[in-house]
């Protein structure tokens, strides 16, 4: 009963990512609604193992390595980013922002992460975790929508929802997009097969309302390499054509845009504002190479780095704008290492299953190297792994990907 109460709740949490936008304190520690879930049901997780270890007399079997060898492969470089973060928080110059960022972003995720590899055992829980993450964009979606007709938009009239930014709207459903075409290894029914291609339309159509370019090169990414990865199966290879002629549309609707002309000539300036903080960011970390400046910091540093530069394009950088310039920033020199060994290995497990000689584990492989390479791919322009739910999803994909082999194998 309780292993059922702790699937659930992690479909609850996954389903309730974006509410951590719902924020509180508890004395004068910040924390926010998703946080809560997850906490409550990590404590759950954490009172069934110790229950089983109570039982098993603390008698360790080879089983119990075995069982856990996928696991076992990427501690270390899990432990790398974990250290690197705590290390760099430590050395902060601002101890407080950096340790609520290490908690939100690294702490919260990892017990998600620690959970679902426990838990990732059958295709029943993960169709219902795939669901969960699916029904959580379609909500943020169809909400954002509702925000479109009522003229709820940024200045440059781009679909924003309830976040503070279209590219955080169109982090947040890109790599779910591609998670949700999973879910045809399960749905026979027509009707259901109809709903759901529905959904994908409407997130589809959410993400290109945020025009956001890092989104169209993520997703045009993630669809190259189902086309190329699906070529082995006819019907894989025709679903993954689809999806890459459909990002295509993307662009071919927005060539006439000024946005899209100043993009080609490299006057885009969203893009003359990111060369910028790149190159500020490079000049921050030759002065701090090894332990970063800490979580949350490269605000600050940026501001302090303007004397040496022409004046900046944009005063508002939370973020260098480069997902592994902002894991070297603000985890180190150690946390990067451990995220580029991390994604290394992802990408060899992940490519590995598409010689397998079962069809779901190929299918399932493409889905998982395409949704992360969608995440590494837009991570080029932006911080795709800086932000709570950003930060989950980055977790989740990754322990399916550590866990696929028991789901089909």
């Amino acid at each position: 009963m309780l292993k059922k109460t702790i699937k659930a709740g992690v479909c609850l949490a996954v389903f309730s990512l974006p509410l951590y936008l719902i924020r509180f304190k508890i004395s004068w520690i910040p924390f926010n609604l998703s946080e809560i879930i997850i906490y409550l049901v990590f404590l759950l997780w954490l009172a069934d193992k110790l229950n089983g270890f109570w039982k098993s007399s603390f008698r360790i079997q080879k089983s119990d390595f075995q069982n856990h060898s996928p696991a076992l492969s990427m501690a270390l470089p899990v432990f790398l980013i974990f250290a690197g973060t705590t290390l760099s928080t430590l050395f902060s110059s601002n101890i407080e922002v950096g340790a609520g960022i290490w908690k939100g972003w690294f702490l919260t995720p990892l017990f998600l992460f620690f959970i679902l590899l426990d838990n990732l055992n059958n295709r029943g829980f993960f169709k219902w975790l795939v669901f969960s993450a699916v029904f959580s964009g379609a909500a943020v979606s169809l909400i954002s929508l509702f925000g479109w007709w009522g003229d709820n938009l940024t200045y440059d009239g781009r679909l924003r929802g309830f976040y503070s930014s279209a590219n955080y709207l169109a982090m947040y459903l890109s790599p779910i997009l591609i998670l949700s075409l999973s879910l045809f290894l399960f749905i026979k029914k027509r009707i259901y097969k109809l709903l759901l291609v529905a959904v994908v339309g409407l997130t589809a159509t959410v993400i290109y309302l945020t025009y956001s370019y890092g989104a169209f090169l993520g997703l045009l990414a993630a669809s190259v390499f189902l086309v190329f990865g699906g070529v082995k199966d006819k019907r894989n290879f025709n679903w993954a054509l689809f999806l890459f002629l459909f990002v295509v549309l993307f662009f071919v609707f927005q060539i006439q845009t000024d946005k899209f002309q100043e993009f080609l000539d490299l006057s885009y300036p969203s893009l003359k504002s990111r060369l910028a903080i790149w190159q500020s960011a490079g000049q921050i970390l030759k002065d701090h190479p090894l332990i970063g400046i800490g979580p949350g910091m490269f605000q600050k540093y940026y501001l302090d780095y303007q004397p040496r530069f022409e004046p900046y394009p944009e005063w508002s950088a939370p973020q260098p704008h480069n997902i592994f310039l902002a894991f070297w920033l603000q985890t180190g020199l150690i946390g990067l290492i451990g995220f580029i060994w991390l994604m290394a290995d992802f990408f060899k497990k992940s490519c590995r299953r598409l010689s397998s000689n079962k069809k779901e584990i190929r299918f399932l492989g493409l889905i998982l190297g395409s949704a992360m390479l969608c995440i590494l791919v837009h991570g080029l322009i932006d911080a795709t792994y800086w932000k709570n739910d950003l930060a989950a999803v980055f977790w989740l994909v990754t322990a399916i990907n550590y866990r696929a082999d028991r789901l089909f194998g």
